[in-house]
């Protein structure tokens, strides 16, 4: 069996021995469902956006176990609330829902946007969600009333990542027009904007204890600034291509990259070292997540597939 290949129409679990070094694998038909969202629920539970349809599937991930209806085009982006007990998902129409997850129903739905939702992030306090599109608006919402409280304007392109400071007094947003941007959360005003690189720049985040920014960019470079003074830190060079999906782990002390290169790799945040490298998927990784005992990576790719990986890092 050749490595990457999909059953299409179907979802299908797989192992390490027929697919790469994943722990396991979920496929789906590449022609109807390419794009993947994939995040972890405090209970291991992993949520994967496919097509217009939210699946869960609870551990050891051999089955759904839960299916989310609603949306009417494919689901792009989704966000999971502080608690983990709230999930946002936005779709190409535009429109975003907010779901309880516990009662497995959608509560509301937003819409304000024009385009592609691609970037979706709670506060930390979870009463506010941080929408960005593809109309290069950055928009804030009361979770509890759907009311639109901001609009943050002046990325010249399209939003790739928006995420909240520890304290939820900033925003911190990444587009494709090359720049990195800060903003007021309680006035929208923005703060700064930083060129970050020559194209887009596809994911940023603030460190857990709010003191580093971290970004990768189209060069493939992953760079991390000091957040108050916005001074360069330190560079680390992906050894290929852009960087597309960052994630951190819930203790603050790992990062996993992937993008264009097709690997997974995992870093050490206090000290730049890499930790390790995963193959399998057969084209660009576009979004991650670190289960929230750090034992595991999710890494969704352009190939049709959801990968897990064991880390090493749990317990």
């Amino acid at each position: 069996m050749r490595r990457g290949l999909l059953f299409p129409l179907i979802v299908l679990l797989l192992g390490l021995a027929s697919l790469g070094d994943a722990y396991r694998v979920i496929a789906s038909d590449k022609g109807a469902y390419h794009y993947h969202v994939a995040v972890f629920l405090p209970d291991g539970t992993l949520v994967v956006a496919r097509g217009r349809t939210i699946e869960l599937w609870p551990p050891p991930w051999e089955r759904v176990g839960a299916v989310l209806r609603g949306h009417a085009s494919q689901v792009t982006a989704v966000a999971l609330s502080p608690d983990g007990k709230i999930l946002a998902s936005g779709d190409k129409d535009a429109v975003i829902k907010i779901w309880d997850l516990e009662a497995l129903r959608e509560i509301r739905t937003l819409k304000g946007h024009h385009f592609t939702i691609w970037a979706l992030c709670f506060s930390p306090d979870g009463k506010t969600l941080a929408s960005g599109a593809y109309d290069s608006q950055i928009r804030l919402w009361d979770v509890a009333t759907g009311m639109e409280l901001a609009l943050l304007e002046g990325h010249h392109s399209w939003i790739r990542c928006v995420d909240f400071s520890p304290d939820g007094k900033a925003l911190v947003s990444s587009s494709c027009d090359g720049t990195v941007r800060l903003w007021d959360v309680g006035s929208g005003r923005l703060l700064r904007t930083i060129r970050a690189g020559a194209d887009g720049i596809y994911s940023v985040h603030f460190s857990w204890d709010g003191k580093l920014l971290i970004w990768g960019n189209y060069e493939g470079d992953i760079k991390f600034y000091d957040a108050e003074t916005l001074q360069e830190i330190r560079v680390l060079h992906n050894p290929r291509m852009s960087v597309y999906g960052l994630a951190l782990s819930k203790d603050g002390r790992y990062l996993a990259s992937g993008g264009f290169d097709r690997r997974v790799r995992i870093w050490e945040i206090a000290t730049g070292r890499l930790l390790e490298e995963f193959t399998g998927h057969t084209s660009h990784v576009w979004g991650l997540d670190f289960s929230w005992d750090g034992a595991y990576v999710a890494s969704a790719a352009k190939d049709g597939t959801v990968r897990i990986w064991e880390t090493g890092l749990g317990g």
